[in-house]
């Protein structure tokens, strides 16, 4: 088998591998990116903060937040604790978002397949080995078909699989069992105003956000231990939510019949080792966080980033590039496990209930 040999192999197409991408191309270094589901599926909606501007403009991507697919977040309306509202009128940035994430996610496949020279091939990586100058990758699309790489530098972008660090050996760990049920349905209306609702309750939290033609995301995160089979049904969500006084005005003209959530993982996690000789990890293939820190996609954005300008640089000669780029992801990590904490602890009605005693200061 003839081996393709290429500067820089990422494995993995979210958005810290396309931010990884864009900034590799930034640099003038050629990279190909490994992904191996073409075909995009729903996912929960995610709401960025204001402050999110600045990031988006770093990388150059700002214009990607004016399609109409993606509509304006003026603040937070929750029940945590207590009753409270967050307005992000007055503030430096304006508005956030909520990104409807499919579109977000095609919009920066089509803007990365403009700008690498490599492209974005349909393969997974099943296996890779150290050589000399860096790396020798299997890889395997799904009519099993196999191509065999060479490249100088290997990027796992594979999401809270962390399939390259998996192949390598190196373990996963995690913090909690969070599990999130989560489904996008149709309302009567467009809701207005364009707000995030958080509610607590005692075996976890909801949260909803508005989505562009009359849709309404919609999740119920709690531990994997904690989840009742009636919940996984969606009349059983369906009525979970029909009783909560912040989300329920927002579910009361739904029909029971279109609520089907899917679960998905959503604990906080990370890979013991998330850098080596000629390879490092981004965005939640290193370390992964609970959705409520509103950190997911901009962290993984923001790790592509760093991991872009890491790479080059390193290219550059720079031995202290890599190194660098795990203490700073690592030291984010540690502030979000601080705020993480201080963020539960607002949360006192249910302090005996298994879900927030785990949560609680040992």
């Amino acid at each position: 088998m003839s081996s393709i040999k290429i500067p820089v192999l990422i494995a993995g197409g979210g958005p810290a591998g396309m931010a990884t991408a864009i900034v590799l191309a930034s640099r003038g270094i050629m990279c190909v990116v490994a992904e191996p589901v073409i075909e995009l599926e729903p996912k929960a909606g995610e709401t960025i903060p204001p402050s999110a501007r600045q990031l988006f403009a770093k990388l150059g991507i700002e214009a990607l937040l004016g399609a109409r697919e993606h509509l304006p977040c003026y603040g937070n309306k929750f029940v945590w604790g207590s009753l409270g509202e967050k307005d992000f009128f007055g503030g430096v940035y304006g508005h956030g978002w909520h990104l409807n994430r499919v579109h977000f996610e095609k919009q920066l496949r089509a803007l990365v397949q403009g700008v690498i020279a490599g492209g974005i091939i349909g393969y997974r990586i099943t296996h890779c080995m150290e050589v000399d100058d860096g790396w020798k990758v299997l890889l395997q699309d799904e009519k099993n078909n196999v191509m065999e790489l060479l490249c100088n530098f290997l990027v796992d972008a594979t999401g809270r699989v962390s399939r390259v660090a998996r192949i390598l050996g190196i373990q996963r760990k995690r913090l909690d069992k969070l599990t999130g049920l989560w489904c996008v349905i149709d309302t009567v209306d467009q809701i207005k105003p364009f707000y995030t609702f958080i509610e607590a309750v005692a075996d976890g939290w909801w949260y909803a956000a508005p989505l562009q033609d009359k849709k309404l995301s919609l999740a119920f995160m709690t531990d994997s231990d904690l989840l009742h089979a009636s919940m996984v049904s969606g009349r059983g969500y369906f009525e979970a939510a029909r009783k909560l006084p912040l989300i329920n005005p927002l579910v009361k003209d739904i029909s029971a019949a279109q609520v089907q959530p899917t679960v998905y993982p959503a604990s906080t996690s990370y890979i013991t080792t998330r850098v080596g000789r000629n390879w490092l990890a981004a965005g939640d293939a290193a370390y992964a966080y609970d959705p409520i820190s509103s950190y997911g996609i901009l962290s993984s954005l923001e790790n592509g980033f760093f991991a872009g300008h890491t790479i080059a640089d390193s290219y550059s000669g720079d031995t202290e590039a890599i190194p660098a780029y795990d203490f700073l992801i690592s030291s984010s990590f540690s502030n979000y496990l601080k705020m993480h904490a201080l963020q539960y602890l607002q949360e006192t009605r249910w302090r005996n209930e298994p879900f927030w005693q785990r949560r609680s200061p040992n």
